[in-house]
């Protein structure tokens, strides 16, 4: 082997090396992010932004890289344990309960045929993915572990920089262009809830196709606040115990 052999088969792994790299920087097309979370492992629910408050603020990302022309029919997806039910308030962002024809697919699949939403009336939730945004099987995004509610957050912009919420690194860096929205999320009764986004990419190059965040850079909330009634209950009860034990002494 000649040098010049040696050389370019050097400069080809280098190459090579710098793809790889590039490619795990690089900020995912879609994110969410639960504001002041942290990152970490809920259960089997491995590198994902916890929040551990309520109300809190989720954020969600739609980022322009590579030959992006567009980003349409941005999807919230919240899963749920399967077998509960609670409320769940997404301010701006509107729930979807049946089928929206988006020219490339339906989104959800059909009408909600699950009623997991207390504070709605009538069915709202789904028991399977969706077919079109059916993408990645991380956990909990997953048939058989979760049900599912969707919710429309409209299109994505590409209007300056944007954040890397990589939970799988825990670092948030400044790094891309596109939009981010933020939504004021309340939930009670479910025991976690997580989120995930997808939507359609149209691209320059022609190879249009639906995308959802990957597994790091997900947010799942962990809090079940007290309802106020039995908050209530609970502090007259205290009340009524303190008020006993004063009169027996």
């Amino acid at each position: 082997m000649e040098v010049g052999d040696r050389a370019c088969i050097g400069l080809g792994a280098l190459v090579t090396l710098l793809m790889v790299f590039s490619s795990a920087w690089a900020t995912p097309t879609f994110q969410t992010y639960i504001s002041g979370g942290t990152a970490g492992d809920v259960g089997a629910d491995g590198e994902t932004w916890i929040g551990q408050s309520d109300p809190f603020t989720l954020v969600v990302v739609g980022a322009y890289t590579g030959d992006t022309a567009g980003l349409s029919w941005g999807t919230l997806i919240v899963s749920v344990p399967q077998g509960e039910t609670g409320t769940l308030t997404i301010g701006g962002a509107a729930l979807l309960t049946g089928a929206r024809d988006t020219g490339v697919g339906m989104i959800p699949d059909g009408p909600a045929g699950l009623d997991l939403l207390s504070n709605v009336a009538g069915a709202d939730g789904y028991e399977n993915k969706c077919a079109v945004l059916d993408l990645d099987n991380h956990f909990p995004y997953q048939n058989g572990v979760a049900n599912f509610l969707y919710f429309d957050v409209g299109d994505f912009a590409n209007l300056g920089p944007i954040h890397n919420y990589d939970a799988g690194s825990g670092n948030i860096t400044l790094e891309g262009t596109g939009q981010e929205k933020t939504f004021a999320v309340s939930v009670t009764g479910f025991s976690w809830v997580h989120f995930d986004l997808g939507g359609y990419v149209d691209r320059e190059s022609g190879r249009d196709a639906w995308e959802i965040n990957p597994g790091s850079h997900d947010a799942t909330s962990t809090t079940v606040p007290v309802p106020g009634s039995l908050l209530l209950a609970a502090l007259g009860a205290g009340l009524v115990g303190h008020i006993r034990r004063r009169r027996a002494l």
